[in-house]
């Protein structure tokens, strides 16, 4: 009896749903959510990939950012306690040194694509690989 009463419930429950007018003609690229996206081809993949990478550097940096003022807010309400000092000096320095790489990791990555020739990370093109038969 139970199975029947799930079996009615469930088949009265899908047979109330609405249709969900698959037939109609939708297009993201008119004004939707994803209208940016529309206008990318095979040949903007270099500039997707330098703003990703841009992007990862962004959020290293802010993340740095965020735990250099955690350590700073841990020194001032460590009270005096030598421990507690010790410890929020250890994640400035940390945050710190994380920024000084994350620079660097920025400053040599455009270096190398300069040496390449690729471009910088805001206009990165991808190169084209010909093949001769």
């Amino acid at each position: 009896m139970k199975k029947f009463a799930i079996i009615l419930s469930l088949g009265t429950y899908l047979s109330l749903a609405s249709s969900a007018l698959a037939d109609t003609n939708v297009s993201a690229c008119v004004n939707g959510q994803f209208s940016v996206l529309c206008g990318f081809g095979a040949g903007d993949f270099g500039n997707i990939v330098g703003t990703l990478i841009s992007l990862v550097f962004v959020v290293a940096v802010v993340f740095a950012l965020f735990y250099l003022i955690y350590g700073g807010f841990r020194w001032l309400i460590s009270t005096g306690d030598k421990q507690k000092v010790t410890e929020a000096r250890e994640h400035i320095i940390a945050a710190i040194i994380g920024l000084v790489i994350i620079f660097l990791a920025y400053f040599i990555l455009n270096i190398i694509l300069g040496f390449f020739g690729v471009g910088s990370l805001s206009n990165l093109t991808m190169p084209n690989l010909t093949i001769n038969h």
